[in-house]
């Protein structure tokens, strides 16, 4: 959905960008990164510095700057015309230079105290690497947050058979997590936490992505069987 037409919708999502549904789930993957943020701005105060890897529209920003307290943000987005809206928001930097797909990431180690990856490793054949890299550039005691969408096992096992025998679209996906993939995929990394908030989509056909009981239903399920639901974040901390 581009800028003009989220412009013209009506709604808000959760009182804060242009929405379908005053509840929809579909940003719910923003919304739900407040908890942890407003612990680390609590713990190191407001010179938080955060890295959106794959920012799109500036998203989670303009979620935790509404909010909550607003750290300091870069950005790594490809597109010319979200690294611009980015740009429009505020972001400290935007590098839009940088091929996930080949090149590390243009920071030194510990350079930063959040690192949000929503929704772009699944579109990466490498990425473990980039996963790695995220962490590299992570100051201890800070986190990753990545967020996935997720399948059941037989569902991610016919995704990988079609992957293997037919490539990857255009922008599709590379990887396709169940639960049992994904803490596979996570081994060995010191993550604190797993949860999801979304077992079925209301966006367009029911109303009920207008109810906040709806919402508190659909994370409810979420944090107790991640595993039910079509998307997860996953919470990744730096020991000391």
């Amino acid at each position: 959905m581009d800028e003009l037409a989220l412009q013209n919708l009506p709604r808000r999502a959760f009182g804060v960008i242009p929405a379908l549904r005053r509840y929809e789930l579909h940003y719910a993957r923003f919304h739900q990164l407040l908890p942890v943020f407003e612990e680390l701005l609590a713990a190191r105060g407001e010179n938080l510095r955060v890295l959106d890897v794959g920012s799109g529209m500036g998203e989670a920003k303009q979620f935790v700057d509404t909010l909550t307290r607003s750290p300091i943000w870069s950005a790594i987005e490809m597109n010319p015309s979200r690294a611009a809206a980015c740009m429009r928001l505020g972001y400290a930097e935007v590098n839009s230079t940088i091929d996930l797909e080949r090149d590390p990431l243009p920071y030194p180690d510990e350079s930063f105290d959040v690192v949000v990856a929503s929704h772009v490793l699944e579109h990466l054949e490498n990425a473990s690497f980039v996963l790695g890299e995220c962490f590299r550039v992570l100051r201890t005691g800070g986190a990753v947050l990545v967020g996935l969408p997720m399948h059941f096992g037989f569902v991610a096992a016919l995704a990988r058979l079609r992957y293997r025998l037919r490539g990857r679209k255009p922008h599709g996906h590379c990887h396709f997590f169940s639960m049992r993939s994904l803490r596979r995929f996570l081994a060995g990394l010191p993550v604190k936490r797993i949860w999801g908030f979304r077992v079925f989509s209301a966006r367009r056909q029911l109303p009920l992505e207008d109810f906040e009981w709806f919402y508190r239903a659909s994370t409810w399920i979420g944090t107790r069987a991640p595993w039910l639901t079509t998307e997860v974040i996953v919470d990744i901390r730096k020991p000391a």
